[in-house]
């Protein structure tokens, strides 16, 4: 396995469970049958993090592993700063939810504990504040 290879997979991994995090925080919020603004932005942050994760699943993560991955470096090396680019837009979107808990509530939570509120979750992670 060559270095665009793993750093290809790696990125695609991490892009992956940050989209997946995105999607989970923000799924509860949809209201299919509002039309104001905050609900149609939500709508599509879910409809966009979903279609995100599952490229990137499809493309970067199955292909390879059942053998028919990107053979070229060049096609990694984009593939490698796609993901990077989609993990980097995934965190943006993991903080705006993370600010968009109620202030008492967010000492208790960080940006990767945010899309679990209100849950159990933040005590086992308060360590990553």
């Amino acid at each position: 396995m060559g270095i665009f290879e793993y750093a290809n997979e790696v990125t695609a991994v991490i892009a992956v469970v940050l989209w997946m995090l995105v999607t989970r925080g923000f799924a509860p919020h949809m209201r299919m049958s509002g039309h104001d603004a905050g609900s149609l932005m939500r709508t599509c942050i879910v409809l966009t993090s979903a279609v995100v994760w599952w490229r990137l699943l499809y493309w970067d993560i199955a292909r390879v592993l059942l053998g028919g991955g990107v053979q070229s470096a060049s096609g990694q090396a984009v593939n490698t700063f796609f993901n990077c680019w989609a993990a980097g837009a995934a965190v943006l979107a993991l903080g705006a939810l993370h600010r968009s808990l109620p202030p008492e509530a967010r000492k208790h939570y960080n940006w990767l504990t945010a899309p679990f509120y209100p849950g159990r979750c933040s005590a086992i992670w308060r360590i990553w504040k």
